[in-house]
């Protein structure tokens, strides 16, 4: 069965509504003529006459019939016409993502407060666990983007690098550490009563204490882990991107002799596209992590690697 045409429902209906074919010719966009030849192919479809006989576009009772249906199927059309464009340019639809605890604190509400502000429209979900099992849910299609270090190569698993997030000590800003000029050697905890937490999984290096990366305490909630460090029962290293706001009143102690960092970036699920909507999502979170490494101190990656290369550089001179 021949399908109608959307074109010709709509100047059957502007017909009937104004009573004129030149009405819904100017209505339509269309010459006069061109309405009349597209009633008759719409009576041709249909295998009946839709106007009584005349210069007025008067219906027949079949015409009178069909009115409300071709204006349900044009509403149809036009509700989804509307909603396919509304996704296309992610103003609708749905974005999850995961995003590792270190970030999802005080940097994860300001990027939804910032995109549900633009896209109000599109539905967001968010979830803040440890960076292998971001890469999980990415995986297994949970999630459409994640937020991670890179730990490894997985080659099921698109990664963009976007900051090479250096270790630093936190310690209260009274603390010993803390009056110690910066960068300090690794050696400079030795005594200390140290907090592990769940970045120190990237603490593998030959160049590190082994005491560092086996503490006796270890405090996995990031809310704990600060007030226990602002309580003085001992400091913690955390990456600069993780280190707690200002009003925690407490330092950030830059460490090398080896530098150690993790590469953050974004995860995604490789030959699948984003919905619109993920692709704004997206690039703002692209933009925002650049923002937010330059203001914490963090090194931004450039496109060609530049930045990767200075760091391994550097490392090689630490050890």
């Amino acid at each position: 069965m021949e399908p109608f045409k959307i074109q010709h429902l709509r100047q059957f209906v502007s017909a009937v509504d104004s009573g004129s074919f030149l009405a819904a010719a100017r209505a339509t966009f269309r010459s006069q003529g061109a309405v009349s030849a597209a009633m008759d192919d719409l009576e041709r479809q249909v295998g009946a006459p839709l106007f009584e006989p005349g210069k007025r576009a008067l219906p027949t009772p079949l015409g009178q019939s069909l009115l409300p249906l071709f204006r349900e199927l044009l509403a149809v059309h036009d509700r989804v016409r509307l909603e396919a464009n509304e996704l296309a340019q992610a103003r609708q639809g749905s974005v999850a993502l995961a995003v590792m605890p270190s970030l999802a604190d005080e940097w994860l509400p300001d990027i939804l407060d910032r995109y549900a502000r633009q896209w109000p429209q599109v539905r967001l979900r968010a979830v803040d666990i440890p960076s292998q099992a971001v890469r999980q849910m990415v995986l297994s299609g949970e999630v459409d983007i994640g937020i991670a270090g890179l730990l490894a190569d997985d080659p099921r698993l698109n990664f963009r690098p976007l900051v090479h997030d250096e270790f630093g000590i936190i310690c209260p800003a009274s603390h010993r550490l803390a009056d110690l000029p910066q960068p300090v050697d690794w050696e400079a905890l030795q005594g200390e009563r140290l907090i592990g937490n769940a970045t120190f999984e990237a603490l593998r290096h030959p160049g590190i204490p082994p005491w560092v990366t086996d503490p006796n305490m270890v405090v996995t909630n990031r809310a704990s882990l600060i007030a226990s460090v602002r309580s003085g029962l001992g400091v913690t290293i955390l990456p600069i991107l993780a280190r707690p706001a200002a009003r925690y009143e407490l330092a950030f102690v830059r460490l090398h002799q080896p530098v150690i960092a993790r590469t953050v970036g974004l995860v995604t699920r490789p030959g699948q596209s984003l919905s619109p909507a993920g692709q704004s999502m997206y690039g703002l979170l692209v933009e925002l992590m650049g923002a937010l490494a330059r203001e914490r101190g963090g090194k931004v990656v450039d496109s060609f690697g530049t930045q990767e290369k200075k760091l391994n550089k550097q490392r090689k001179s630490d050890s």
